[in-house]
């Protein structure tokens, strides 16, 4: 049986969770580009709850600063007064329904559409949800994008620098101020005829709480289509999926990647073992740094990245396997 608890007694997978839904707000929001009260770009987001209805009421938060509340016309419009990426979530009800990254002025006028569905009514009350899967689905439908931008990307870009070809793996340890957090997995699995592709993802805390999922992307992890999930040594089950709560990671062209060398030959040694990387780095917004070690030894080419706030290290992402050979788990295909 697993838990989820008030705020005081939340088990260990579910404070880890938490805890990547704070860092996102840190890394997203705390560090944005400054207002300069001169609206150069916008763009609208427009939320939708059951039977296409406005979901009024929905809070639309940006890294600007930005927070716009949903009204009866169901849109939310932001402005930006700056270049560069920005990082968006939509929440009702403390459910993350949709995060975006999005790039001005390239993203300018857009609109971007969030649907709600409602999580399944729970069968007990107060605030100790029990039930295994049923109650890691509410949970995860609540964060859901989160989990899914620390697997893909950092700050908005793809933290991957080389492709994956079928089968291959590579499992992560992430870090926050210094201590292991929690451990992920991503593995690509196949692609199909029409191009789209299935990519298994599976989060464990230091506790060993685990959930595995199988995700049908369209393209290049371009949207999500379909979802299977199993959480510890429960039965799988699908899970639904809506547009709009996935965006794809921004991806950097050859130019940036390769100007962004500031060293090579850099030893960097992980959990996976040592490697000899050229060590990247981009000034993501105003303090803030992503760094990259990229080696052509494993998939993705990368074996350590790390985001940092005027030398201080705010969470990092250590290379702890890599290999060949991953297959569905949960009969997905």
């Amino acid at each position: 049986m697993f838990k989820f608890m008030d705020a005081h007694h939340r088990t260990g997978f579910t404070r880890e969770l938490l805890l990547i839904a704070t860092l996102s707000v840190v890394v997203g929001g705390c560090f944005g580009y400054n207002q300069l009260g001169v609206h150069l770009f916008s763009l609208k987001v427009e939320v939708r709850g059951a039977s296409k209805a406005p979901l009024v009421g929905a809070v639309v938060r940006c890294s600007s600063g930005e927070t716009v509340t949903v009204d009866s016309s169901g849109i939310a419009s932001l402005n930006f007064s700056d270049v560069g990426p920005y990082y968006i979530t939509v929440r009702y009800q403390d459910n993350i329904i949709a995060s975006y990254n999005v790039s001005m002025p390239s993203d300018g006028g857009k609109t971007l559409t969030a649907n709600y569905a409602p999580p399944a009514a729970s069968s007990g009350g107060g605030a100790t949800v029990s039930g295994g899967s049923n109650a890691f689905a509410m949970m995860g439908a609540r964060l859901y994008p989160i989990l899914f931008q620390y697997v893909f990307n950092a700050y908005g870009y793809s933290i991957d620098l080389a492709s994956y070809t079928p089968g291959q793996y590579t499992e992560w340890q992430i870090n926050s101020d210094g201590e292991k957090q929690y451990e992920t997995r991503k593995a690509f699995l196949t692609s199909l005829a029409n191009g789209s592709e299935w990519w298994q993802v599976s989060f464990a805390s230091s506790e060993k709480d685990s959930m595995l999922m199988e995700v049908l992307f369209s393209g290049k992890l371009e949207s999500v289509r379909r979802m299977r999930q199993r959480f510890g040594n429960e039965a799988p089950h699908e899970v639904p999926v809506t547009e709009g709560w996935y965006t794809s990671p921004m991806k950097l062209t050859p130019e940036s990647i390769e100007g962004s060398v500031v060293k090579k030959g850099v030893s960097v040694t992980v959990p996976a073992g040592s490697f000899v990387c050229d060590q990247l780095e981009f000034g993501v917004s105003p303090g803030m740094t992503l760094r990259l070690f990229r080696t052509p030894q494993v998939p993705g080419g990368v074996a350590k990245y790390e985001m940092v706030s005027e030398n201080k290290n705010i969470y990092s992402g250590e290379l702890k396997a890599y290999g060949n050979g991953a297959v569905t788990t949960l009969n997905s295909y």
